[in-house]
């Protein structure tokens, strides 16, 4: 399910958004400012600071008071913290410098700067306001302290002093806990400003909608009668005012419906009348149809049974004539005789043929009803192999069988199941004059329907080509010149009335496969079919 954000809270998210980058932006450049006038308030403290102190060394004369100098100077870090280091030098008769008072003399000494020190890297060196002050930044790095150094140069006759104090450039912890307190300030402007936004988006849009929600899912039950209330006239309250509008207009348009329903009813009694005739019309016209139909089936049965005729005429007169031949010699011979002996075989032979054909025809032609009923499939397989097993050792060819043992009983008719059977085998046989391999396999296939039992049959022949293969079923259409082509065509019925498939194509070998699905015993319940006819 998708999460979902009505359109108050996307306002008011939308407001609070805007209020946070607003005021965020504000303590940005307020943090800025700040820190800005922190530093300028410490710089100009430590210049006037530094400045007291030079100028009360020159007055007091504390350069010929060493302790009293080095005790102001220690006063002068407790009394301001930001203070770290002060060094005085005063020059000497050989034009050097030497350190007349320092607060912390294990450190490096403090720079004395006047206008001719160069400015360091953090270009900050600057003279201040007092007279013969000069400053300098010594330490920049964005994780070091800011520091300043503040010289203070005095001239006393022919001696030079430096006043020299390091100090802290700004106070970090005082500029944070300000901006802090800012901030919870800020924080609590935007809850209670979102806190008014929702309130006022509530009362001011989100009750008047769902007003208008309400009334419109009354109005979609059916309830014409369903008005939304109009808080207000603004937007909302027209919108209300309009939906009242449409209802006004809906009602009108159902009472009109209603009073056209009620003359819609007058009218039943006449359209019955109507009906009634128009179904006896009809049914005289079904009835002359039905005649025609039955003239048209005979017909149609007349033409069939031509058919029928001619292609049992057309299978029988060549064995006929064959028979007639060799019933003549036969009679100018003995009966004993070992030509005359042989003479009678082809006679049998031929009709063989001719009883096959003829019941061919006879099963295409005349209907009998299959009963399909549970058959154990690998059974119904092993009894036929057994009978053709003698007609395969002459012909030279070798028999592979894999019956997968775990295949159920399928919903066939063991006869007509048997005759397809027999029908692909003696096609294979007719397939391979040289001799070759025939397989057969069953197994369990998953199909469109569900699970069925499959069973192939493959041959090592010469097969048939791809295009040929959406003839193999049709009726007195062969390949083979004794065929009658009726074979196939009667498997096909045959799986037809079983509820299955039987698909032909090019085996692996170059040789012919048929594959078949047939039902599974418990999916179907027994029944009879009526095949052909």
């Amino acid at each position: 399910m998708a999460f979902r954000v009505n359109l108050q809270w996307r306002v008011l998210v939308l407001m609070t958004g805007g209020m946070a980058l607003v005021l965020g932006l504000s303590a940005y450049l307020n943090d800025i400012s700040t820190r800005a006038l922190v530093d300028d308030d410490r710089y100009t403290s430590a210049v006037i600071q530094t400045n007291a102190l030079a100028e009360r060394i020159e007055t007091q004369q504390l350069l010929s008071r060493p302790v009293e100098l080095q005790n102001d100077l220690a006063g002068m870090l407790r009394a301001r913290p930001e203070f770290k280091q002060i060094d005085v030098f005063r020059s000497t008769a050989g034009g050097g410098w030497a350190l007349a008072a320092t607060t912390n003399p294990n450190a490096q000494r403090l720079p004395r700067i006047d206008e001719t020190t160069p400015d360091n890297e953090c270009g900050e060196k600057n003279q201040a306001a007092p007279p013969r002050m000069w400053t300098i930044e010594v330490q920049c790095g964005p994780n070091q302290a800011r520091l300043w150094v503040l010289s203070k140069v005095l001239k006393k006759g022919s001696e030079t002093i430096y006043v020299s104090t390091l100090v802290l450039k700004n106070y970090r912890d005082l500029v944070t806990n300000l901006q802090w307190e800012h901030n919870l300030i800020l924080v609590g402007v935007i809850l209670a400003s979102a806190a008014l936004s929702g309130f006022m988006i509530y009362h001011f849009f989100r009750r008047p909608a769902r007003d208008i929600l309400q009334a419109m899912s009354t109005a979609r039950g059916g309830n014409f009668a369903s008005r939304a209330r109009v808080r207000r006239p603004d937007e909302l309250g027209e919108i209300a005012g309009r939906f009242n509008e449409l209802m006004d207009d809906l009602s009108a348009r159902d009472r009109e419906r209603n009073a056209l329903l009620s003359r819609i009813s007058g009218f039943n009694d006449e359209l019955r009348a109507e009906v009634a005739k128009a179904t006896a019309d009809l049914r005289s016209a079904n009835e002359q149809l039905l005649q025609t139909q039955q003239r048209l089936g005979r017909s149609e049965r007349l033409a069939a049974m031509g058919q029928v005729a001619a292609s049992l005429a057309h299978e029988i007169g060549t064995p006929l004539n064959s028979i007639s031949g060799h019933l003549q010699l036969l009679a100018r011979r003995l009966p004993n005789d070992a030509d005359a002996q042989r003479r009678a075989g082809i006679i049998n032979q031929q009709l063989d043929s001719i009883v096959g054909s003829v019941r061919a025809l006879l099963r295409r032609t005349h209907g009998r009803r299959i009963s399909l009923r549970s058959t154990d499939l690998n059974g119904l397989l092993a009894g036929l192999l057994r009978l053709v097993a003698p007609t395969l050792d002459t012909h030279k060819i070798a028999l592979t069988t894999n019956l997968d043992p775990n295949v159920p009983a399928v919903f066939a008719d063991p006869d007509g199941l048997h005759q397809v059977l027999l029908n692909l085998i003696n096609n294979s046989v007719d397939a391979m004059p040289e001799g070759g391999r025939l397989t057969i396999t069953t197994r369990l296939a998953a199909a469109e329907h569900g699970s069925r039992a499959e069973l192939i049959v493959e041959d090592t022949g010469s097969g048939f080509a791809p295009e040929i293969v959406d003839h193999l079923f049709d009726p007195m259409w062969t390949t083979k010149a004794t065929g009658s082509g009726f074979g196939l065509a009667i498997a096909r019925d045959i799986m037809n009335d079983h509820g299955g498939t039987i698909e032909a194509s090019t085996a692996a070998s170059g040789g012919a496969s048929f594959r078949l699905q047939i039902r599974l015993a418990d999916t179907a319940a027994p029944a009879e079919v009526s095949h052909g006819g």
